[in-house]
């Protein structure tokens, strides 16, 4: 390259001033978010995404570095698997989650990106000093203000989610004349659940292990997911929430041939950043007495 052309390269890649015309402010962020992941090797991966996202949303332009949040993420992937605990009785995750949430002990609230982890929640939240937000009880609100109190909310979840009744409680608890179906409900219900959901999710080749991250893989496990979607409309749901973590990855979050879907992880992120940025109060802090 001649002299000439140097220069002018140079010139156009390294500008010798750099004028700031503007002053961009960030979000005044006020609280520190604790993520309690590794529940799922991409769940709260997953979920970080997702408060990205939110941030953008809210700020309304292109972020800068400096304008997220500050969170705390612990994840320990040894935590035995929860839906084995609730519905084998196998090992109980309880301590290993509260051992994670205790080193969260420098964020001002937590959050939990796993459905069936929140079956937990009381023994965890009374056990530590940070207050953590109820993922399924904020969908369920969420839920009922789009279809109103006397519609039905289908619950597309892990079988442990399914019988450990989290999301029904919390639904009759907020409006009683709120049903809900799941596939546990229809007939050949454990034979559907198995087939359509847990295979897709636990699988030598599911989510869990990865398989979404192929795009053939990703619509094979996203056919049987949108079959149980149809099935659970077809029973009377008007909406369908994602409750496993693992499922929007492979079904999206907005909408399966017009039925709608409401997923409880991106529900919590734009909780969580409003909270973070004190726009809602933080969740409220259990005790051992509660």
């Amino acid at each position: 390259m001649g002299t000439e052309a140097r220069e002018r390269s140079e010139a156009g890649c390294m500008p010798a001033t750099i004028e700031m015309t503007t002053t961009i402010d960030s979000p005044n962020w006020q609280n520190v978010i604790g993520i309690l992941g590794g529940l799922g090797p991409h769940a709260h991966i997953e979920f970080e995404a997702l408060l990205l996202r939110a941030t953008a949303q809210i700020i309304e332009r292109t972020p800068l570095d400096q304008d997220y949040p500050s969170w705390i993420l612990s994840s320990i992937p040894c935590t035995p698997d929860r839906t084995s605990a609730l519905v084998d009785g196998t090992t109980s995750p309880v301590l290993a989650l509260i051992d994670s949430a205790e080193r969260l002990k420098n964020a001002d609230f937590g959050v939990i990106p796993c459905n069936t982890a929140h079956a937990y929640l009381q023994e965890i939240s009374s056990s530590v000093n940070i207050p953590f937000l109820d993922m399924v009880q904020t969908t369920c609100r969420k839920a009922i203000s789009r279809i109103g109190t006397r519609g039905t909310i289908g619950i597309l979840a892990t079988t442990g989610t399914l019988i450990s009744e989290l999301y029904p409680a919390s639904i009759k608890q907020l409006a009683p004349n709120t049903q809900t179906v799941t596939l546990l409900d229809l007939e050949n219900g454990e034979h559907l659940q198995q087939q359509l959901v847990m295979e897709q999710i636990f699988g030598e080749y599911g989510i869990k292990a990865g398989g979404f991250q192929d795009i053939d893989r990703k619509e094979q496990l996203a056919v049987p997911m949108r079959i149980a979607t149809k099935k659970l409309a077809n029973a009377g749901a008007d909406i369908v929430l994602t409750a496993c973590t693992e499922i929007p990855l492979v079904l999206g979050r907005k909408s399966v041939d017009n039925i709608p879907l409401l997923d409880p992880m991106e529900v919590a992120a734009n909780d969580t950043i409003e909270i973070a940025l004190g726009r809602r109060s933080l969740p409220s802090l259990q005790t051992t007495d509660v």
